[in-house]
């Protein structure tokens, strides 16, 4: 939705001190010293007779004039690491204490962190003490790289350099801009009054490996200059734990929060205006959440003990929340149908890999572990809730902006991860992963741009657990190319893939090292062992189709956005959005009915999804122009929580037959939980919001329309039945409330039993609805409750028969006499516990390489 209102700006500045340590020590000026460790923050020089550390230099903030007071014997306060370290003069240092973090040799101490003894086969350099001042400065990961601002509780400008960062990337300015910002925060209490506005492009990460590590005032986004957060799209923040009585995070699609704690209340929008969010996870609200003027959220393993308050809204969905209870979801929906949907756990999950600081300032990434059975609230206990880590000095190639996919397939050849620093990159050649267990994570927003008709990113098809997080891609190839791969394809599709190498023969390795999935109610292991990896997880990935002033405002394609033709994948949070404003042409979110660049451009799906199994978490696609937003064919599918909106200047997407979701009819086996699509502006008419198998389960989907006719979506589901669609079965809603948002709560169970006896041409077409039909398909279900004991009787007495009958032939029987008598009464239906389709005759004996389904 794209309107005009009054912003409302909540200012969040509340107090906490922070005290800095300091830990006197003597120094004795000496004629020469020897290196005996190294932090991220500076070195630490000892080698006094006595064992002891005879002086300390080169510190980020310190430098050298530091080194060169500690020579002169001078009392220097240097900030070391995470905490400080005092010098003072003396005849001689007895112990060096490290605060947080840092290194020391020869008898130290360490507060808040751990010490580290330097190894007996590092070597030991001599330095006279003329050179120390002109050592130099120790490099990080890092350095050079604007784009990246690493602060820390002591760092007196921290306020200012959040600040700059938002004055350029917040409104019309960073809406489409090439500016990418990761914020990273280094563990510690930070001062009073310190918090942080985040806009486009800009993730705040706490680099602690706990978000206890990490406290701030506040992280906070409030409405854009349209008066609503409806355009408040990427920005991020996550490892953080927010002390203010009250936060905003007023934003809509691309904008999680995760891996947090939250001390006050949360706002989710601001008091006027709407907003289009959103997803939360692995998050601990201790005040009220307020949806506000929220369209619709999912909240994925999260505790909201503070409760939660929903005034408005028309789509709330909760897997894996603990702290809300059967009276407060009836609260929350305030008597609307179908408002919310509770799961009661999250069936499998493993959360976003993260970049974590250690005490001794080395940088890893994390990687969490991968539960594979069902799971509620928060992890208790982060430290403990990690399968691997990667070392991003020797297992992680870290790109910078300037590399190319050349650069980067051949610097991750031998590594087990690559962190994308933020930037925009453009590609020639897709990013390929042919490991098992690789880990990609970008930072920032970092934006890969396939320009040549290929992919951004190809996973390779036979690997196992490999993450995927943190991306922004988006279509560079010219709309003039022809036909393109996906953004991101998942396993070897209609272009061919590839094949991963490594991927099958480390498999079973990987496995052995993971050990048991699993994490019981309430976030303790469950110990349930399971024989391979799971194929992987996409976390945060989010894709666009349209034309940009940055890039010169090409039209360009990108046929499909993301593609998943591997089995047993998780998607969690991931947008995929055909722009339907931009800075080419398109006031962005004022004028509905101009039409600019982008809608010059094309895209034909979403989200493609052909594996079986595969798992999504807070799924959108929109305004998609070519066909289906999603298509879904993979059998054994789960969808939780989905949104959509129909294009605004493109009819001829609903006169097509094209709708928000669609699963093919052959599918056996999908679940939808807590569905909307929408139709934000124009005149089309459309069959449907969505398209499903008779197979499916459906819990609460629905259709609105904002500014138009609620008529204009003439069912809300069409019950497929294949071919030309004319043996489809088209369900009006159960109700419209409020007028416009009409929900169907699931697919009537006779749905199921009536396609085993009526063909075709019997029951309602597709404009006559659950209604009209509903006498019909009654004698149908009837008919079928006196059949069904016959059927498994028959079953029964036929099953020796059957088993003797292809023993002969040297094959399972897996299809009795029952199930062939099915096929006289229709042939390739589904019964509705079963869920079967029948296949080919042989004799008396149907047989499925399947078995039953």
């Amino acid at each position: 939705m794209r309107g005009v209102k009054q912003a409302l700006a909540l200012p969040i500045l509340l107090a906490t001190s922070f005290a800095a340590w300091a830990v006197p020590i003597s120094v004795a000026p000496v004629a020469s010293q020897e290196v005996s460790g190294s932090a991220a923050s500076g070195f630490v020089l000892g080698g006094g007779s006595d064992g002891s550390v005879a002086a300390l230099a080169v510190s980020v903030v310190g430098g050298e004039a530091a080194a060169e007071q500690a020579l002169e014997g001078k009392a220097t306060a240097v900030p070391h690491g995470l905490g400080s370290v005092v010098l003072g003069g003396g005849a001689a240092l007895g112990s060096i204490a490290l605060l947080g973090g840092g290194s020391a040799s020869g008898g130290s101490s360490a507060v808040g962190g751990r010490s580290r003894i330097r190894p007996a086969h590092q070597p030991r350099v001599k330095l006279d003490s003329s050179e120390l001042a002109s050592t130099p400065k120790p490099t990080s990961w890092y350095d050079g790289l604007d784009s990246i601002k690493v602060l820390r509780p002591s760092d007196s400008d921290a306020q200012k350099v959040v600040h700059e960062i938002w004055s350029q990337q917040e409104s019309w300015q960073g809406h489409f801009n090439d500016k990418r910002y990761a914020i990273l925060l280094t563990p510690g209490v930070y001062p009073a009054n310190f918090s942080i506005p985040v806009s486009y492009y800009t993730s705040v990460l706490g680099v602690g490996l706990r978000p206890n590590q990490v406290e701030i005032d506040a992280a906070w986004s409030t409405n854009g200059p349209n008066g609503h957060a409806t355009n408040n799209f990427w920005r991020s923040f996550e490892g953080l734990t927010l002390r203010s009585p009250s936060v905003t995070w007023a934003a809509s699609q691309g904008s999680p929060i995760r891996r947090s704690v939250i001390n006050g209340k949360l706002w989710l929008s601001d008091e006027t205006g709407f907003a289009s969010g959103g997803f939360m996870a692995d998050v601990k609200a201790k005040g009220t959440v307020m949806t506000g003027m929220q369209q619709q959220w999912l909240f994925r393993n999260t505790d909201l003990s503070g409760g939660v308050l929903c005034p408005n809204g028309w789509n709330y969905v909760f897997v894996g929340v603990m702290g809300v209870g059967p009276e407060a979801y009836q609260a929350c929906a305030g008597g609307v149908t179908a408002k919310v949907t509770a799961v009661p756990a999250t069936p499998r999950i493993a959360e976003k890999p993260y970049l974590v600081q250690e005490e001794d300032s080395t940088w890893n990434i994390y990687v969490p572990t991968f539960f594979a059975n069902a799971t509620v609230g928060a992890t208790v206990d982060h430290s403990a809730n990690w399968e691997r880590k990667l070392s991003l000095e020797s297992d992680v190639f870290i790109a910078k902006p300037g590399d190319t996919a050349e650069t980067m397939n051949r610097g991750i050849q031998g590594k087990k991860g690559l962190l994308i620093t933020p930037g925009v990159y453009e590609m020639v050649r897709p990013l390929v992963i042919n490991t098992t267990g690789f880990v990609v994570l970008g930072l920032g927003f970092a934006t890969l741009i396939p320009t040549s008709g290929g992919a951004a990113v190809e996973v390779a098809d036979g690997l196992s657990d490999v993450r995927i997080a943190g991306l922004l891609l988006e279509a560079g190839t010219p709309k003039s190319h022809g036909a393109t791969a996906p953004l991101l394809r998942w396993g070897a599709g209609k272009f061919g893939g590839i094949t991963g190498g490594k991927g099958a023969a480390a498999a079973d390795d990987l496995a052995a090292k993971v050990g048991p999935y699993g994490r019981a109610l309430g976030g303790s292991p469950a110990g349930t062992q399971f024989g391979a990896a799971p194929t992987g997880v996409l976390s945060d990935v989010f894709a666009r189709v349209g034309s940009f002033n940055y890039r010169g405002c090409p039209i360009v394609r990108a046929d499909t956005m993301v593609e998943i033709n591997s089995d047993d994948v998780v998607l969690d949070n991931t947008w995929l959005w055909h722009a339907d404003h931009d800075d080419c042409g398109t006031d962005p979110g004022l004028h509905l009915h101009v039409v600019g660049k982008s809608d010059a451009c094309y895209s034909e799906h979403g989200l493609v999804v052909n594996g079986d199994r595969v798992t999504a978490y807070g799924t959108a696609a929109e305004h998609v122009t070519g066909g289906n937003m999603v298509d879904w064919t993979g059998d054994g599918g789960e969808a939780y929580f989905y949104q959509s909106e129909l294009p605004y200047h493109n009819d001829s997407f609903s006169r097509a037959g094209y709708v928000g979701y669609a699963v093919a009819p052959e599918v056996k086996s999908h679940a939808a939980y807590g569905m909307g699509v929408y139709i934000i502006s124009g005149t089309a008419q459309s069959r449907g919001g969505y398209l499903m198998p008779p197979t499916a389960r459906v819990q609460n989907v629905m259709t609105v329309v904002v500014i138009g006719d609620k008529e204009q979506f003439q069912n809300t589901v069409c019950v497929v039945k294949g071919g030309d669609g004319s043996g489809d079965h088209c369900l009006k809603p159960e109700t419209c409330v409020p007028a416009s948002r009409c929900v169907l709560t699931s697919l009537p169970g006779w749905v199921l039993t009536a396609r085993l006896f009526l063909d075709n041409d019997r029951g309602a077409s597709d404009g006559d609805g659950l209604i009209a039909s509903a006498s019909a398909w009654h004698s149908s279900f009837l008919l079928g409750l006196v059949s069904l004991p016959l059927l498994l009787v028959a079953s029964v007495l036929a099953h020796d028969r059957c088993r003797i009958s292809d023993r002969a032939r040297g094959r399972q029987c897996n299809r009795t006499f029952g199930e062939n008598m099915m096929e006289d009464f229709q042939g390739d239906i589904g019964m509705a516990s079963l869920r079967f389709q029948q296949r080919k005759r042989e004799g008396w004996f149907l047989v499925s390489e399947r078995g039953l389904l």
